[in-house]
């Protein structure tokens, strides 16, 4: 009976395993337990002078759904996410998040390594089938996902150099696919280091996409404790990116009252891209009352962005009534460039006065 029972849990021990694996071609394929610290098991593999990949599989948040067609063999297969086979060999290829209800799920996080330097980092979500173009793979198994978290962090801080950027986006965008709480805090460590402007506004970009309420709450504390114009006139775009229902919200307060222009003029561009009504009164408000002209003029343009049975209506009212000439002058130029049949029969009736 004993015999029996050892048998069955070494059985299912064995299917765990296998579960865990990639489906795998055109490579010469191993299978090691970590036993260890992942950095210490990169950095041996990064004692060879060989090629490989280097893989292992962690959590994601549960609305990941990564999918692109570009290296894929199959793309009648898309609607799995996988496109059939991927050719890791190929050139690199981009990420997007499909619109999927929330399910768990696992990825990928491979490595490609060439005489013992990392030169690609690649999320693929789990389950699909990989072709590693004749190089050899190493599955690594028992990886913590914070330990993946850190080993990534310290990659994407590693260096600035252009020819490291393949490295560096890779890993960022690995990093935010995480389900671990460490993610967010890593990118919001990233986005307050001294790492390179690219680097910093990557990190803040994948909290605005990727990482929902947390990511919102971190770029709220990135707001707070980031001084330099530069960087800050990016987070308007990332709050326009973040799920979070009270994310438009804050891009309207930065809108209204930040202290710097330039970030008022990029929360009033961004704010349009979404509209609504909110959107709409934040616009007029900056036309009326906000002390800098360039911004006024931001939001006009803004008013652009807008639907047009919303925008054009109000293009007309300002350059009707505003008693900025700049401004209205502004929003000439706005109604020329709509082709709208309404924004066309006001200018010709403006010429006849």
């Amino acid at each position: 009976m004993k015999r029996h029972l050892l048998a069955i849990v070494i059985c299912a021990s064995t299917l765990a395993l296998l579960a865990q694996q990639p489906k795998v071609t055109n490579t010469q394929f191993t299978v090691e337990p970590l036993g260890g610290k992942l950095t210490v098991a990169v950095d041996r593999f990064r004692q060879s002078s060989e090629q490989l990949w280097l893989g292992y599989e962690v959590a994601a948040l549960p609305q990941s759904h990564l999918s692109t067609c570009s290296n894929w063999s199959d793309t009648s297969q898309m609607d799995d996410g996988c496109c059939g086979e991927y050719r890791l060999e190929e050139n690199d290829h981009s990420m997007s998040s499909g619109d999927r209800a929330p399910v768990p799920q696992n990825i990928y996080i491979l490595f490609r390594l060439d005489h013992g330097q990392i030169i690609r980092v690649r999320p693929v979500m789990a389950g699909c089938h990989l072709d590693a173009g004749g190089v050899p793979f190493t599955w690594l198994t028992g990886v913590n996902p914070d330990e993946s978290v850190a080993f990534l962090a310290q990659l994407a801080t590693q260096s600035s150099q252009s020819d490291h950027s393949k490295i560096i986006d890779g890993a960022l965008l690995s990093i935010s696919y995480h389900e671990t709480p460490e993610a967010t805090h890593a990118l919001s460590q990233i986005a307050l280091s001294t790492a390179s402007m690219h680097v910093r506004e990557q990190a803040a970009f994948w909290l605005g996409v990727q990482r929902g309420h947390e990511g919102f709450v971190a770029l709220q504390a990135l707001e707070k404790q980031t001084t330099e114009t530069a960087f800050r006139e990016k987070l308007p775009f990332d709050f326009s990116q973040n799920s979070d229902p009270e994310a438009q919200d804050e891009l309207l307060r930065m809108a209204k009252s930040d202290a710097n222009p330039k970030v008022r003029e990029q929360a009033l561009f961004w704010l349009a891209q979404k509209a609504g009504k909110k959107a709409s009164a934040a616009i007029t408000d900056a036309i009326q009352n906000d002390p800098e002209t360039d911004v006024k003029k931001k939001a006009v343009f803004a008013l652009s962005q807008l639907p047009k049975d919303e925008g054009v209506p109000q293009l007309i009212h300002v350059a009707d009534t505003n008693p900025n000439p700049v401004i209205r002058k502004e929003a000439f130029f706005w109604l020329g460039q709509s082709q709208d049949a309404r924004a066309l029969a006001y200018l010709e009736q403006v010429l006849k006065r």
